[in-house]
């Protein structure tokens, strides 16, 4: 007992005594609220409607032909890829296909609008990413869905993996057709800019043949051959001046040996005509052998040299003749008829020879004047050829000069030719390249999605976390009894043991509890331990029905 004439008491320390006297003291309120609230949270815990989830995994398969031979034209990022595709089969017309096709959210379509449902679903459906060996890329994602019933969530994400399976080739396919026909257009305009300024290079070159860059070497060396046939002409032209002074003179000679044997014969024939008896040795006609002779050997000295026989055998008659002419002839003496007969003899023996002599002269002087006519035509020939050569030299020489010129007007015109002949070859390998990477995607060569583990009937929920739910319920339940208890005896302010004294202050004794029922006290504190342990036999009855309803309700 605690003397009365203390000063009152400070309000009760929180000690761990106190606790514990708090909790014991309101036990069955305590009990009573632990017991019932945990009772609603493990009934609600057992309410909710369980939710499974099911997941099928897609390997991100690489392509199987290697990018050194065949590069891919897709070249989309695979998370960008899978946005776009998660964009289209996400889209309300797709997933109002899998509503109809699987009958879902059948109850919410009855309370919610269409839009909502939509968006219940894509709040269902989730797509994870999980990371390869390289890097940071893709190796593989897994596609999940959830709802009430687990054959139907195992369906449907299988059929959204299908989905996702044939939206990427079909995605594929159609970015690779899409390039290919756009180079297809690309390139047939660069053929059409490519034509045209070929035409105007062709009609360029047309236009300034013979005066192009490239035919420079052809120009010079054509312009060094017209030199040369010049030289050539010019030597074949001296030659023929020659040889036509040499045709000249050989012509004059003929003919002056000709006219020579001509009067030779024509007064041999005058002195045969005369009469023989009557001949007179002091006559002006008279011709003498030795002359007749003479002007033989003057002609054959025109065709034969010195030593030739018939020029010695007539300078042999003329000695001969004139030796004879000197002995017979004298002033007064008239020539006997000896003398007569000799002369005739001399003329009857050379005329056939110099006849002779005249035809070949004739026959020579002829073939000098056919040979003198051909050198003139040629030297006409060969002046004309010179004056083409000298004119083809003019026109290789200005077409030389103005290279320079066509040089830059060429690359001018060329410039615009050249890039674009290099930008359609450049378009037709990667249309080509293009090709082969659409050809690549139809036979499904690329990179493509394999379904790798398909979704499997769940055999636990997803959700709720029933072991979870009804232990964090309980333990509420308990923690708000404690809450009750502890509430109510700091409200009443009272001192519930000597621990809670002040130091110093001398504790006299104890006053135990007085039960002022009589006989009934006994009995009234049995009922409450009663209560308490019929209590806590339940609490641990309800946790083991939940826990045993949570892991084996399929």
């Amino acid at each position: 007992m605690v003397q009365n004439n203390l000063p009152s008491s400070p309000l009760p320390q929180f000690s761990p005594l106190s606790i514990v006297r708090m909790l014991w003291k309101h036990k069955l309120a305590l009990t009573a609220i632990s017991l019932s609230l945990s009772a609603i949270s493990v009934g609600i815990v057992l309410l909710i409607p369980a939710t499974y989830r099911a997941e099928a995994v897609i390997l991100v398969d690489s392509q199987k032909i290697p990018e050194k031979y065949v590069a891919s034209s897709v070249a989309t990022e695979l998370q960008d890829r899978l946005a776009t595709i998660s964009q289209q089969i996400l889209s309300s017309k797709v997933l109002q296909d899998l509503i109809n096709t699987f009958d879902l959210y059948h109850e919410e379509r009855k309370t919610h609008v269409q839009e909502e449902i939509f968006e219940m679903m894509r709040n269902d459906i989730k797509i994870t990413v999980e990371k390869g060996w390289t890097g940071n890329r893709p190796g593989a994602f897994r596609i999940g869905y959830q709802g009430p019933v687990p054959t139907t969530v195992a369906s449907v994400a299988n059929r959204i993996a299908t989905l996702f399976i044939d939206e990427n080739l079909r995605t594929r396919e159609t970015q690779a057709v899409g390039t290919s026909e756009f180079l297809q257009n690309e390139v047939d305009e660069a053929k059409k800019k490519l034509d045209k300024e070929e035409a105007a290079v062709s009609k360029y070159k047309l236009e300034h043949n013979g005066e192009l860059p490239q035919q420079e070497a052809s120009l010079n060396s054509t312009l060094q051959r017209l030199q040369l046939e010049l030289q050539g002409n010019q030597e074949a032209l001296n030659r023929a001046q020659q040889t036509k002074v040499i045709l000249e003179n050989a012509l004059g000679m003929a003919e002056s040996a000709q006219a020579a044997l001509a009067r030779a014969i024509n007064d041999a024939d005058a002195a045969d005509g005369a009469d023989a008896g009557h001949v007179q040795a002091n006559s002006p006609k008279n011709v003498k052998s030795s002359e007749l002779l003479q002007q033989q050997l003057d002609v054959m000295r025109l065709r034969y040299s010195e030593d030739h026989p018939d020029v010695k055998r007539l300078q042999a008659e003329i000695a001969k003749a004139k030796a004879a002419e000197a002995q017979d002839s004298s002033p007064a003496t008239p020539p006997t008829a000896a003398n007569a007969p000799a002369t005739t003899a001399a003329r009857r023996s050379t005329s056939p020879e110099a006849v002779r002599e005249l035809e070949q002269e004739r026959q020579k002087s002829s073939n000098l004047a056919v040979q003198l006519k051909a050198i003139n035509q040629e030297l006409e020939n060969r002046s004309a050829e010179r004056n083409r050569i000298l004119d083809a030299i003019n026109v290789y020489q200005k077409h030389i000069e103005r290279l320079p010129v066509r040089e830059q007007e060429m690359q001018s015109i060329t410039r615009d030719y050249e890039n674009s002949k290099a930008e359609y070859r450049s378009l037709l390998d990667k249309k080509a390249s293009a090709e082969m990477a659409t050809e690549m995607e139809r036979r499904q060569k690329a990179e493509k999605f394999t379904l790798l583990d398909p979704a499997r009937v769940p055999e636990m929920p997803f959700l709720p976390n029933r072991p979870l739910f009804a232990a964090a319920g309980i333990l509420l339940s308990l923690a708000i009894g404690v809450l009750y208890a502890i509430g109510k005896e700091v409200r009443a302010n009272s001192l519930l043991g000597e621990w809670e004294l002040p130091e110093g202050v001398a504790t006299i004794g104890r006053v135990p509890v007085i039960d002022f029922s009589g006989q009934h006290g006994g009995g009234r504190k049995g009922w409450q331990v009663a209560l308490v342990s019929s209590g806590l036999i339940s609490l641990l009855g309800i946790l083991a029905v939940g826990l045993y309803y949570t892991f084996h309700r399929v």
